[in-house]
């Protein structure tokens, strides 16, 4: 992250603000440890941040009713191109030099297409399961005037842990580690292992595993 791409990232926030739609909002991407870094973890934690993609969780698909955001107009005046995926229809709104902007929803059911429009912004998102388990803990911070939303680090750092093994890229998978082993001192992890015990049988097997494979050793106290 450089100093340009930091207030690009507050310009986002700022628009999402102005326009109402923050609240409905969970920052999920890898930009989250900035958030831990600058204002929640205290003790010296060091954000691995080395992506231009900033994530948001539409955290109810249908919320709120009949109203519409003029988020794409807005982000389009700060400079984002929004481009839209020939085959899924999935938007993603792009600044050359800068950031890259997502949307993300929940998919719930195995009947549910994977990815759907969200009628509040008239965009299609991208539709992926496992970011159930960071909606169900969130964590709302007063920074810089704004609320914003973030999941807790304990379900970030099991998230991480269960997306690495589903990676293609190798330099993707180990990025997720990394950021999964900077995190490790600095979380509460008898609060990381009631979350985990909550999950679904086939997640806690996926982590347990992972957890073998890459010696993460998330039990252990400091990640020692």
């Amino acid at each position: 992250m450089d100093v340009n791409q930091e207030k690009e990232f507050w310009r986002i926030i700022n628009v999402f603000n102005k326009e109402g739609v923050l609240p409905y909002l969970m920052l999920i991407g890898s930009w989250v440890e900035y958030i831990y870094q600058d204002y929640i973890i205290e003790s010296g934690f060091k954000a691995n941040l080395r992506t231009t993609d900033v994530d948001f969780l539409y955290k109810n698909l249908f919320s709120p009713v009949d109203k519409q955001f003029e988020v794409v107009k807005a982000l389009e005046d700060i400079g984002f191109v929004c481009k839209q995926n020939r085959n899924s229809g999935v938007a993603k709104f792009v600044k050359e030099d800068s950031l890259d902007i997502e949307f993300l929803i929940r998919v719930l059911s195995k009947g549910d297409p994977q990815h759907q429009k969200i009628p509040s912004l008239g965009i299609v998102g991208i539709g992926l399961r496992d970011v159930n388990m960071l909606e169900r803990y969130p964590l709302a911070i007063e920074v810089r005037g704004y609320t914003l939303v973030v999941p807790e680090p304990e379900i970030y750092v099991l998230h991480k842990i269960l997306i690495c093994t589903k990676r293609l890229k190798p330099d993707k998978k180990e990025k997720d580690l990394d950021s999964v082993r900077g995190l490790l001192p600095y979380i509460n992890k008898e609060r990381m292992r009631t979350m985990f015990d909550k999950l679904e049988k086939k997640q806690k097997k996926t982590i347990e595993e992972s957890d073998k494979q890459n010696f993460i050793r998330i039990w252990q106290e400091n990640g020692d």
